[in-house]
């Protein structure tokens, strides 16, 4: 039984699989080999995912390169638990492959309201941590900008009382 790649190991491969001329088959190749090994590391099945749907060309069996398309796909979306990025991969292939625009339209939704959850997360640490430095003007100024995106969002609101009050920790 072999062990599984380390991350360095992983990100070496990836990075090598990358290096590989867009379009070619040693570019597929290489992110097929990469997925063997580690059919959980997200970012190769994005990789593999978008290259797949973009160079099908010339593909011996067309509707078998679709399901394999479609599994790779899936699979990062499972094991990714609903992050974006998946989730627009799965967009795009349901729009341009499938021709299924009320999927897709799920698939980027999705991924619009987990973007939406990361970005508002994000904006909420990063108000803190000003405020735990005692960078009240540069929190207001981030709060504002978030606010922009997010004016409904309490976390931020709350975030910026935080920062203001200087109840840190």
């Amino acid at each position: 039984m072999s062990s599984h790649p380390s991350p360095q190991e992983l990100r070496r491969k990836w990075k090598a699989a990358n290096a590989e001329p867009a379009g070619s088959p040693q570019r597929l190749a290489a992110y097929r080999e990469l997925a063997e090994s580690c059919p959980a590391f997200v970012p190769n099945l994005l990789a593999l995912g978008r290259a797949m749907r973009l160079d099908r060309e010339q593909v011996a069996d067309p509707a078998a390169y679709l399901a394999e398309t479609e599994r790779v796909i899936q699979t990062a979306v499972d094991v990714s638990a609903g992050a974006p990025e998946p989730l627009i991969e799965q967009g795009h292939f349901l729009d341009t492959l499938k021709n299924s625009p009320a999927e897709a339209e799920q698939a980027f939704a999705s991924a619009a309201n987990a973007a939406l959850g990361l970005l508002e997360e994000a904006y909420v640490g990063w108000i803190r941590v000003l405020g735990q430095q005692g960078r009240v003007d540069e929190a207001t100024e981030i709060a504002e900008r978030a606010k922009r995106h997010l004016p409904d969002s309490s976390a931020i609101d709350e975030a910026l009382r935080f920062a203001v009050s200087g109840s840190h920790r």
